[in-house]
């Protein structure tokens, strides 16, 4: 009798969890991305004359659209190759070799990834700039007025930006790849006296492939739907897909051409994530139950054959090249923001102007309110995005319905593919739809931080899902059998094994969706009406000022906290860089 209670009450609370999920993506990303898909099909999102497709398809041949496309293809392509080059040696001197300090560099090496995408732009600038620190030094050197190089309205710049924001993803991807290589194979290679070229041809390279693919496509997928950057950075000459939309549809108006284009990004980003996915399943079951390969070994140059020290040389030098390249934007955004920007200014000016009501009219609010809103925008979304994450591990929990007998449920798929579609929609669509969909509603026109906030959650649910599930699936089966077996409930068994197992990822999600939301500028800047600005709105009116003591002192606030998030995931257990 008691156990038919438990059972009732599992079904009645697994109907109101997907009555929840369901009716949460049915308002605010199904029904959103309908309205993009009747703006793309239909003239001005009517029924008119026009076949349901000329529209569409008269945008998509536009040559300026398909001259923007190649360009987010190309770019994308070159800068994912550039990383690769930088990110696999960098990644097998950190598997190779082991001293003092050696998780510290990795991690900080991490942080330009998670650090917001204003800040890191703001960074370059500060950095790389024609009057950045690099360019300054040049000219003082030689005494030139020309620069070193230029990165606004260039093609190079945006790649050594893309570059700089994603090199880390590489390498801290491939570092377990290098780890987990089967290195007997190579020894006994080694003995047979196989040359070196050979050895990596016919056994280190095919056991390193798909993880190189899955890095590989998920930098390809970020540097695609690039937004902040290029858009500062590309000018009126250089726009990618994400660009372009947001162009349409805020400067123009052109709902319709918007729309066509937010469908083909969507239709891209879906592919690649579905065969990013492919590959990362091919990496797990590869890494599972293997023993690590290379043991890192103490860095010794005595008695060491000569191509060693050749290699260890080659490998550090590359190594110390990319560690200036990320760290120096990062350093130079927190010293700037303590270099007066004119005489008689204090160098805590920047931080001062935060408590005060000044640039009210270039912001549209005061910045330390602008600061409130990010912390609030971030907290609330974290909190809503924990809770429908929660809502889908206890709906895929169906799969354990029967535990001796588990095969993976139509169920299961079908969530699966609910969660990848988010997975596969770039901010700008998803500010997109929202916007189109309750522009001419109370919500939009008064209350529009609701939906800054939803589209932070639906931005991060897919990591904070993943994040969780990867710990619910490392739970052991055979532990919930024996708790069936002795007559405990579901209830019981979620409460006392499966919660208190899946407890740090819980966090790790939580912490991880904070730091998202914290820097999220994307969506934001489409959706942002009013009063309801935050510190990234805030870094991009500003960089264009003279003042950029103050824009650099609201990078090293976002700085702060996404490093101290980043940190406290580190404590709880490693970050997982992907979507």
């Amino acid at each position: 009798m008691e156990r038919n209670i438990d059972k009732q009450v599992e079904r009645a609370v697994m109907v109101l969890a997907l009555i929840a999920l369901f009716s949460f993506l049915l308002s605010f990303f199904y029904l959103p991305l309908f309205k993009i898909l009747s703006y793309a099909f239909q003239k001005n999102g009517e029924i008119g004359d026009e076949s349901v497709f000329s529209v569409f398809w008269s945008t998509v041949t536009q040559s300026s659209n398909i001259r923007f496309l190649s360009f987010s293809f190309n770019q994308a392509l070159i800068s994912t190759i550039i990383c690769l080059v930088f990110g696999l040696p960098v990644s097998y001197f950190f598997a190779q070799y082991k001293f003092k300090g050696k998780d510290l560099v990795i991690n900080l090496l991490t942080v330009p990834f998670v650090l917001p995408p204003i800040v890191v732009l703001l960074g370059f600038i500060i950095t790389y700039g024609e009057n950045g620190w690099l360019n300054s030094v040049w000219k003082t050197v030689f005494q030139t007025d020309r620069s070193l190089f230029k990165i606004f309205g260039t093609v190079e710049g945006i790649i050594a930006a893309h570059v700089f924001y994603n090199l880390s993803v590489i390498i801290r991807l491939m570092i377990p790849a290098w780890m987990n290589l089967d290195y007997e194979q190579v020894e006994v290679s080694k003995t047979l006296g196989v040359k070196n070229f050979t050895i990596f041809r016919k056994i280190v390279f095919p056991q390193l492939i798909n993880f190189i693919v899955s890095a590989a496509l998920l930098v390809f997928i970020y540097c695609f739907n690039s937004f902040a950057i290029v858009l500062y950075l590309g000018e009126v000459k250089y726009q990618t897909l994400e660009v372009r939309i947001y162009k349409l549809i805020k400067n123009s108006l052109k709902f319709t051409e918007g729309s066509s284009l937010a469908i083909i990004q969507l239709l891209i980003n879906t592919l690649i994530i579905i065969i990013y996915l492919f590959f990362e399943n091919k990496t797990r079951q590869m890494a599972r139950g293997k023993e690590k390969g290379i043991k890192p070994k103490p860095i010794k140059l005595k008695n060491t054959p000569l191509k060693e020290k050749i290699s260890f040389i080659f490998l550090s030098l590359i190594t110390l090249f990319v560690m200036l390249f990320s760290f120096s934007p990062m350093i130079a955004v927190i010293i700037e923001s303590f270099i007066p920007y004119t005489k008689g200014i204090s160098p805590l000016w920047g931080y001062l102007t935060l408590l005060s009501s000044e640039y009210m009219a270039i912001l549209g609010n005061s910045p330390f309110r602008m600061f409130i809103n990010t912390i609030i925008f971030s907290f609330s979304a974290t909190i809503i995005t924990l809770f429908f994450s929660l809502l889908i591990v206890l709906i895929l929990r169906i799969r354990y319905n029967k535990l001796r007998n588990y095969k993976q449920s139509i169920v299961e798929n079908f969530i699966s593919y609910l969660i990848i579609l988010p997975m596969a929609t770039s901010s700008i669509t998803l500010a997109l739809g929202l916007f189109l969909k309750y522009r001419t509603t109370e919500v939009y026109l008064n209350y529009v931080w609701i939906l800054i906030i939803l589209s932070h959650v639906l931005i991060s649910i897919p990591f904070a899902t993943r994040s969780i599930l990867a710990a619910y699936n490392r739970i052991d089966v055979e532990m919930l059998n024996v708790a069936s077996t002795l007559g405990a409930s579901r209830f019981f068994i979620f409460k006392k094994i499966e919660f208190p197992l899946i407890g740090k990822s819980l966090i790790v999600g939580g912490i991880f969706s904070f730091a998202i939301s914290l820097g999220e500028f994307g969506a934001t800047n489409f959706l942002v009406r009013g009063s309801f600005g935050t510190l990234s709105i805030a870094i991009y009116k500003l960089i264009i000022s003279q003042t950029i003591q103050l824009p650099a002192t609201m990078a090293t606030i976002l700085i702060i906290l996404t490093v101290l998030s980043f940190l406290i995931i580190q404590k709880l257990g490693d970050i997982e860089l992907k979507v």
